[in-house]
């Protein structure tokens, strides 16, 4: 998979190195979004997968789900 060449020249499109790199620049806001991204598909999966688990006779086993979603901090 490649990424689109006229994305990434419209995300740096009249931005200093500074703002590419730095601590708040768009590579620490890309790899934020892609960290939340995969860590809520990989938990739509899990939880999809517990819900097709048979539940064992006479048992009620409530369904997991999420419980909100809040922010987070990647450093």
């Amino acid at each position: 998979m490649s990424i689109d060449k006229d994305l990434l020249d419209r995300l740096m499109e009249g931005r200093s190195p500074g703002d590419l790199f730095g601590k708040t620049g768009i590579l620490s806001e890309l790899t934020k979004a892609l960290a939340e991204r995969a860590l809520s598909t990989e938990l739509d999966v899990h939880l999809d997968e517990e819900r097709t688990d048979d539940v064992p006779e006479g048992q009620n086993q409530p369904p997991n789900r999420r419980n909100g979603r809040s922010q987070k901090t990647v450093e």
